[in-house]
């Protein structure tokens, strides 16, 4: 999971971007107490959880894949958001729980893959698994056991002889609720390249319904306010705009913007800033969202400035989350901001 419309209220990490001249700005960046970010990032409270980005090929004009998208209910933190199917990570995640089946080593990164699968299960009713699923009887009853008690899906996985297809899930992004929210998520987002062996339907439950989409597709309607997005689900499918193929995701989307080509993942807490650009305040947009690379953006260890004056890697935010707009001319897969580590 991760989060709803921002409290623009916040004080912690609204930093000063009054109109101000830019070297008083870049000394007031230089001086702003670096354990705010810092403590921010690693709060106690921040839930681990993990989400699958489903790529399903089929034909949809430009593009040979859609995505899985799907529409949370009312009472979530996601207000009717279309998102990815994920959730928290539940302790029979666990991957030291999963190595006798397995037969791989215990990690952080594991636990975090056995997690979307079992929630993209639940969600979804897609089953991710070595043999495929269509084995499985009672799939319903089986996805309510799990979706009751997540001790259950490992119970499945022995009982008809299944493993979670931890080895086609690629990490993609990881995202840290602001600290303005109140319900806070270090998420993990997996992308794979899937064919479905039975249809997807909704749980009913968290979720409400769902779509498969081209990234196109679910762009267009997110411009047309036919649904919702928030910027971290907005951004996963700018940056699979661009593939077309579907045999081509797992090399290039995401590339230089969440994630590097010898598989680092960039960790992002977005850092929510006033502009002082008269031209886009003229254009609707009075915050912007820093991302690593941009020159208001601090590193989440260091509490130091993560670009240089110019540098920016930014998503600006018109109205209550109803338009974005991304500006960046900085590449973060070379830099010390994308790290095996995060995971």
């Amino acid at each position: 999971m991760l989060f709803p419309p921002l409290g623009i209220t916040s004080r912690l990490l609204l930093s000063s971007r009054t109109t101000v001249p830019r070297k008083a700005h870049l000394i007031y960046l230089q001086s702003r107490p670096a354990m705010t970010v810092v403590a921010a990032a690693n709060a106690k409270d921040i839930r681990p959880s993990a989400t699958l980005i489903v790529a399903a090929p089929q034909d949809a004009g430009d593009f040979n894949y859609k995505v899985l998208l799907m529409k949370r209910n009312a009472k979530s933190s996601f207000i009717n958001a279309h998102v990815f199917p994920g959730g928290v990570v539940d302790k029979h995640d666990d991957s030291k729980l999963w190595e006798s089946l397995l037969k791989m080593p215990p990690t952080d990164e594991l636990t975090y893959k056995i997690c979307a699968i079992r929630e993209t299960f639940e969600e979804s009713g897609l089953l991710l698994t070595h043999p495929s699923s269509q084995v499985l009887r009672d799939k319903d009853g089986w996805r309510e056991k799990v979706h009751q008690d997540a001790s259950q899906f490992k119970v499945l996985c022995e009982t008809h002889g299944l493993l979670p297809a931890v080895d086609r899930l690629e990490p993609f992004a990881n995202w840290i609720t602001p600290v303005a929210e109140r319900r806070r998520f270090n998420t993990h987002f997996f992308l794979t390249v899937w064919t479905p062996d039975s249809p997807a339907e909704a749980d009913g439950k968290e979720m409400v319904m769902l779509n498969w989409l081209s990234p196109a597709q679910a762009l267009e309607l997110w411009h047309e306010n036919e649904i919702l997005l928030f910027p971290p689900q907005w951004y996963c499918l700018h940056t699979m705009e661009d593939v077309k193929r579907h045999d081509q995701l797992i090399a290039r989307a995401g590339i230089g913007s969440l994630r590097s080509r010898c598989g680092g993942v960039s960790t992002v807490m977005p850092q929510h800033n006033m502009v002082d650009d008269p031209a886009r305040m003229d254009e609707g947009y009075h915050t912007f969202l820093a991302y690593p690379g941009d020159e208001t953006y601090l590193d989440l260890q260091t509490g130091e400035p993560t670009g240089n004056p110019g540098d920016r890697h930014r998503i600006y935010v018109r109205g209550k989350m109803e338009h974005f707009m991304l500006e960046k001319n900085v590449d973060v897969s070379g830099s010390t901001l994308v790290s095996k580590a995060n995971l």
